[in-house]
């Protein structure tokens, strides 16, 4: 299908899966809703958009639009196909219930679609999100890692479930895992972390080729306090650091750490 491979060519090859899944959802959802498509590809655009589930999220208030201009026996295919797009995209289609509501009605069909969707929007299993979230903390791929610990962390405390999967991530072997760990970590349990994990996680960052993380660990070591004594060594090579900045707050952070 033309509009299939042109999607694929509009999405960047290095995009974070995140941007990918925005921008792939909104193609899919663009097709579904231009007319000049011929109606079995516009179907076709909304199956494949709900194999995306919860991530296909951006194309919610597109779908929403879709779904109050589809009328007709003639369109019956379609709207069936966007209420099911819909209730497989799950919680993060909740904004569109009022408008679902509206459809009840229309035809037998889009009747039995629109309770199962509302069934399926409304009593979302957030469990089942979590659980989803944690096997994807496992994945080979960094960058659904880091999506995952930025899903987890905007949840805040009710991602306690994933604590221990968080603190795995914590010795990932990519750094932007990790500091997506500590920052989910700060989000769902702020007055109990695990300070000695999150220090030994920093003491990577004292390595890292980027002084911008270098410098952000130093200053985060320095507020760990005695967690952050093993740390002292690399902090101290640190006083010969090329970067002024960064000399200065490990000298900072040295004698916090030494003084609790």
């Amino acid at each position: 299908m033309r509009w299939a491979c042109a999607i694929i060519l509009l999405i960047p090859v290095a995009a974070r899966a995140d941007e990918a899944d925005d921008a792939l959802a909104l193609q899919l959802a663009a097709v579904l809703r231009d007319p000049r498509i011929e109606l079995r590809e516009r179907v076709e655009a909304a199956h494949t958009l709900a194999k995306l589930g919860p991530r296909a999220a951006a194309a919610v208030p597109q779908l929403q639009a879709q779904i109050q201009r589809s009328r007709g026996v003639e369109l019956e295919n379609l709207q069936l196909a966007v209420i099911e797009t819909l209730s497989a995209i799950g919680a993060p289609a909740r904004t569109v219930l009022p408008a679902l509501a509206r459809v009840s009605g229309r035809s037998i069909d889009i009747d039995i679609a629109q309770k199962k969707a509302t069934d399926q929007i409304l009593f979302a299993d957030d469990f089942r999100d979590i659980l989803a979230l944690m096997r994807q903390l496992r994945s080979r791929d960094a960058s659904l890692r880091l999506r995952a610990t930025k899903a987890i962390g905007a949840l805040q405390a009710e991602g306690i479930l994933a604590l221990p999967a968080l603190s795995v991530a914590l010795e990932d072997d990519d750094g932007d895992v990790r500091r997506g760990a500590i920052a989910a970590l700060r989000l769902i349990r702020p007055d109990s972390l695990p300070r000695k994990e999150i220090a030994k996680a920093l003491q990577l960052d004292l390595k890292d080729d980027n002084d911008a993380n270098r410098l952000a660990a130093v200053r985060a070591l320095a507020r760990l306090g005695d967690a952050a004594v093993p740390a002292l060594p690399l902090l101290e090579g640190l006083l010969t650091d090329p970067d002024g900045e960064i000399r200065k707050a490990a000298a900072a952070a040295i004698a916090r750490i030494g003084q609790q």
